[in-house]
């Protein structure tokens, strides 16, 4: 089962699954995509063997709003560091950032701010930093599906940006602010979604109980929009819950149609994994990823699905 949790600002992601790891015992938890302290919105919390899902929840694409404060610079590209003015800053208006966003629009290489969790030789990027080193981070592809500008004032500018993993919306705020001749520092983040996971319909887990949790949890197969389908009965549907491979023989084994993956929304992201797919049992409860390899379709993450007790 997956918890969609909105994240208070001041909460590190870790602080959030404790939260709820503690209301879930036994259950094991674990987060899908990190928010750091500043960010609010959308988190998924997976619990017990839905945390096997994480590296593919990753993949889906996610949508945020940021503020930025223009006209300043700082080394973290947010507020969290000191400020420094940016000397003869133009003036920034919706027209004007309008007018270079296709280049921050696609595969796009980005460098990561000093102040990040990217490792290097070992240590995370933020920590050199704090310990007065100087860091030089190369550029990371990553892949940002749109960007819309929201707000424009004297002061900040806002913008909704739909991108895949790994992009740091900060870098984005910053290379756009410096493409126009200025700096900016991100005040605000929201994360509105991950794939079908909506901040709209996220929990708040102050002041929540168990039994609360489990009836706002939802099923691990919402999680994988993007990946094929295909249901399973008899015994083939024995042969996955055992861990054993689907031979593809339509005339000795036949196995069911696939069908392909469901829409989700304006962004149709495919599965970076196109030879795996969804195993339903016949309640569409998710079963097993496959993965085919050759003429047979192995077991690589078998579920029991259950609900967690009570």
């Amino acid at each position: 089962m997956i918890l969609n949790v909105n994240k208070p600002q001041g909460v590190t992601s870790r602080d959030a699954v404790n939260a709820v790891e503690r209301l879930m015992r036994p259950e094991k938890c674990g987060h899908a995509g990190t928010l750091d302290p500043i960010a609010t919105g959308v988190l998924l919390i997976c619990l017990g063997k839905s945390t096997r899902l994480v590296p593919y929840i990753h993949e889906l694409p996610k949508t945020y709003r940021a503020t930025f404060l223009h006209g300043v610079t700082s080394d973290s590209d947010d507020t969290e560091t000191e400020l420094r003015p940016v000397d003869n800053a133009p003036a920034l208006d919706a027209t004007l950032i309008t007018s270079v966003l296709p280049q921050f629009i696609g595969e796009i290489a980005q460098v990561p701010p000093q102040y990040s969790a990217v490792w290097v030789d070992g240590r995370r990027a933020y920590n050199r930093v704090r310990g007065g080193e100087e860091v030089s981070l190369a550029p990371r592809n990553v892949h940002v599906h749109s960007i819309e500008v929201l707000n424009v004032n004297d002061e900040t500018f806002s913008l909704e940006i739909e991108c895949g993993s790994g992009t740091y919306i900060r870098s984005i705020g910053r290379d756009i602010a410096q493409s126009l001749g200025t700096g900016a520092v991100m005040t605000e983040l929201e994360r509105t979604a991950i794939g079908p996971f909506s901040v709209e319909h996220s929990l708040t887990i102050e002041e929540q109980t168990k039994d609360d949790l489990l009836q706002f949890a939802t099923p691990p197969l919402v999680a994988l929009p993007h990946f094929p389908r295909i249901h399973l009965t008899g015994d083939a549907l024995t042969r996955t819950h055992q861990g054993q491979p689907l031979t593809i023989d339509q005339q000795q084994f036949p196995l069911p149609e696939i069908e392909p993956p469901p829409l989700m929304g304006p962004t149709v992201v495919l599965s970076e994994r196109p030879d795996f797919i969804a195993a339903l049992n016949e309640r569409d409860e998710l079963v097993a990823l496959l993965e085919r390899v050759k003429d047979k379709y192995w077991p690589r993450q078998v579920f029991q699905y259950r609900r967690p007790k009570k």
